[in-house]
């Protein structure tokens, strides 16, 4: 658990600047990410409630401090972020299926807000990019969320009116949320490159499992990886 100088002031019950002379005095460590601090919680128990085990989610301070827009999309998405059966009719209803308690109850303080977060973004424009594809996610990033990046893979088998610019039902989403505004970048960068393939998008719309989704995402990032390092080595030859 990646916890902000509020939340652990607020976990502690202490001042933020007593966590701030504990970081002076070395009790406690911290890194700072985009001039904000971040804690690794269970370093933090482990000082105070030495007996309190380690959590999935604790991630090391160093892994904090190194930079993460190289991560694959493969790597922010597994079969439990992948939904082939959405039921709902309307933005709303999609939106309320893709924020899976199941995923964001560990990533997220409180997943309404990532909810309502996403919904503000449609209201101000959708994000449906034609061709029957939809790139849901907040307007900002989420400097809470307890993972770098997270993908959430939705298919509708009838289509919902999701107000896209071509006017199609959008049968294909892939909620994207992150930590900060370089990785949404780096991830909406990437999925540009994906959802522009025809032949990926074939493979998800056909899709049979959620380990079919997961498997296309990680071969079409594979190809692309090969290509771009062909690309360089014809380059410098």
């Amino acid at each position: 658990m990646i916890l902000t100088l509020k939340e652990l002031a607020e976990y502690l019950r202490v001042n933020e600047r007593t966590i701030l002379r504990m970081l002076k005095t070395g009790q406690i460590q911290g890194a700072k990410i985009g001039g904000q601090w971040r804690f690794n919680g269970g370093q933090i128990d482990k000082v105070f409630f030495p007996n309190s085990p380690l959590g999935e989610e604790d991630v090391p301070l160093n892994a904090l401090t190194q930079s993460q827009i190289d991560i694959p999309v493969s790597r922010m998405l597994n079969e439990d972020r992948v939904n082939l059966d959405l039921q709902g009719n309307s933005v709303d209803d999609v939106i309320n299926e893709l924020v899976m308690p199941k995923v964001f109850s560990t990533l997220v303080l409180d997943i309404n807000d990532l909810k309502e977060k996403c919904l503000a973004r449609e209201t101000l424009l959708s994000t449906g990019v034609g061709n029957g594809i939809a790139v849901p996610h907040p307007r900002d990033p989420i400097p809470t969320l307890r993972a770098p990046g997270c993908v959430i893979v939705g298919r509708s088998s009838k289509g919902v009116d999701f107000k896209a610019a071509d006017g199609k039902p959008v049968k294909l989403f892939f909620l994207v949320c992150s930590q900060n505004i370089e990785l949404h970048l780096h991830m909406m960068g990437c999925m540009a490159r994906m959802l522009g393939n025809h032949d990926f998008i074939q493979e998800c719309l056909k899709a049979k499992e959620k380990t079919d989704v997961v498997k296309a995402v990680m071969e079409f990032e594979r190809a692309d990886f090969l290509n771009k390092k062909h690309a360089e080595e014809d380059f410098e030859a």
